[in-house]
């Protein structure tokens, strides 16, 4: 079992660990639903240090980096990023990815932690032959997120200035108590919120410096129950439940994220060809019109009579809506927000409807 080097510290401050693609991670401390709305309305702090961390430099850096990811990593500017996919020659998902370009030549890689050997082995391979350095920062490098509405004041309390004008996707280099890191406005919350890249032997103090002049803030430690419950209230995707190597980004509605006038990248010609003919299935978000909680798995029918059309990938109850909300694959032909459906729950066929997501909205955007 892989620990990040926070693992002390989270056993210090209660955290209940579990074995998550084979790193023990805190699934939560003071509650799950706490956690969750202590960043809903304050700010929590999660240890994502068990992602996958890569940089990526040389001249031909932003040439690889085209050729393997399906977002346009050109339009970059130094101190920017973007969210992209790898995909394999047939259209399937291999992983999705954060980009950000934190020097002329020198791009930093955030992959998902079940498939940090797969990527670097596909970067490695790809990049054999260019003129290209592909190194593995994930043991070097660790990264907490700060998500919340306080996040901001948190971090100027630290030390951290010019956060009011940092926008969505960029990056600042800063110093907190004389350690120097990276700070990126990213998250996976919904939420006003932000990445550190910190150095591995610099992330407890970190934390718990974070910890100390967030706790009168409302500032609480959070894990992957909350994670999990806040990027689905977004209707954002996990890895190995809503995307895989079996499902292509044109059926996870993610073509927002490639740019096909780009030039040629891995998997292109599958996705065009998809595009052009259409999919026989589309990944929907959906929400229950009774009180009932939706679990991966669940079968999805047309009709009580009706065979399963579908199954849900990732479902819960949201503790702020109060109501079943998931994601699943359907035929296209049912993809319409307002069609309705049912979702089997255990043998009870419970009535939903195809809703436009994400589910939630906060209502003061920054």
């Amino acid at each position: 079992m892989q620990r990040t080097p926070l693992y002390e510290a989270h056993r210090a401050a209660g955290g209940r660990l579990v074995d998550f693609a084979g790193w023990d991670m805190p699934m939560q401390y003071s509650g799950v639903v706490d956690e969750y709305y202590a960043v809903r309305r304050a700010a929590g702090v999660f240890d994502v240090s068990h992602m996958g961390r890569m940089i990526v430099r040389g001249d031909d850096a932003l040439a690889l980096l085209q050729y393997v990811t399906t977002n346009d990593v050109a339009k970059l500017g130094v101190l920017e990023s973007q969210y992209s996919m790898v995909c394999n020659p047939a259209g399937g998902i291999k992983d999705d990815i954060f980009v950000y370009r934190l020097e002329a030549d020198e791009y930093w890689l955030c992959v998902n932690a079940s498939n940090r050997v797969k990527i670097l082995d596909w970067l490695l391979t790809q990049g054999a032959g260019r003129a290209v350095e592909v190194l593995d920062q994930s043991s070097a490098m660790a990264q907490l997120a700060l998500q919340g509405p306080r996040s901001q004041e948190i971090l100027e309390r630290l030390g951290v200035a010019a956060l009011s004008t940092l926008k969505p996707r960029r990056c600042l280099h800063v110093k907190i108590s004389g350690i120097q890191l990276v700070v990126t406005r990213t998250g996976y919350t919904g939420e006003l919120g932000y990445e550190l890249y910190v150095p591995a032997g610099d992330v407890t103090t970190i934390w718990h410096g974070l910890l100390q002049v967030g706790k009168e803030l409302g500032l609480k430690p959070a894990g992957l129950g909350a994670r999990d419950l806040l990027r689905l209230d977004m209707a954002y995707l996990l890895y190995g439940n809503d995307i895989s190597e079996e499902t292509t980004l044109v059926e996870a509605g993610a073509e927002w994220i490639v740019s096909m006038d780009k030039g040629e990248f891995v998997g292109r010609e599958a996705l065009v060809a998809q595009q052009r003919q259409g999919c026989s299935r589309r990944l929907i978000a959906f929400e229950l019109h009774e009180k009932a909680v939706p679990r991966h798995g669940c079968r999805i029918l047309a009709s009580p009579d009706a065979a399963q059309i579908g199954e849900v990938t990732s479902g819960n109850l949201s503790p702020i809506l109060q109501k079943g909300i998931g994601l699943g694959y359907v035929p296209s032909a049912v993809t319409e927000p307002g069609t309705r459906l049912l979702i089997d729950i255990r043998g009870k066929h419970v009535p939903a409807g195809v809703v436009k997501p994400p589910f939630y909205r906060r209502k003061a955007q920054r």
